[in-house]
C-alpha cells in the first residue's frame, strides 16, 4: 500500500509521497505542451492532478517535483507535463530516459520511489 512519507524523507517539500515509478512515451500532454523521451517529464495520477475543464490551465503544470529511488539513492527533477490516467494515486509515471537516469535502465518496468513537491500542498 502506498502511503504519505514524512516530511523528512524529501527534505524541504511541502509533502513527500511513495508510490510505484513507471515510464511512458511522451507526446502531447495534458498541459498542452508536447514533449520527447530526452525531457525530464512526470505524469500525475488524475486525483493528484485535479484538473478542471481546461486541464491546459493546471496550475501545477510546469512545476518541478523530486522523486528519490530509496534503493539507490539517486533523486531527479521532474515538470509536470502530463496526467497518468492508468496510474494509482501516488504513482507516477515518467519519460523513459528520466526512467533510466533514476533506475539505470527501463528493464524493471515499475520501480517504488519516493517524490514530492510544493506544488501539491500538504
Amino acid at each position: 500500500m502506498k502511503n504519505i512519507l514524512s516530511f523528512s524523507v524529501l527534505a524541504g517539500l511541502a509533502t513527500a509521497y511513495s508510490g510505484d515509478l513507471t515510464y511512458y512515451t511522451p507526446g502531447l500532454g495534458s498541459c498542452g505542451i508536447t514533449n520527447s523521451d530526452s525531457d525530464a517529464i512526470v505524469a500525475l495520477s488524475p486525483p493528484m492532478m485535479a484538473n478542471g475543464a481546461n486541464p491546459n490551465t493546471n496550475p501545477k503544470c510546469g512545476s518541478q517535483i523530486s522523486i528519490r529511488d530509496p534503493d539507490s539513492g539517486q533523486t531527479v527533477q521532474a515538470t509536470v507535463v502530463d496526467t497518468c490516467e492508468g496510474c494509482a494515486m501516488y504513482d507516477i509515471d515518467v519519460s523513459g530516459s528520466l526512467f533510466t537516469t533514476l533506475v539505470g535502465g527501463l528493464s524493471a518496468g515499475r520501480v517504488t520511489v519516493d517524490w514530492g513537491g510544493h506544488i501539491l500542498g500538504g
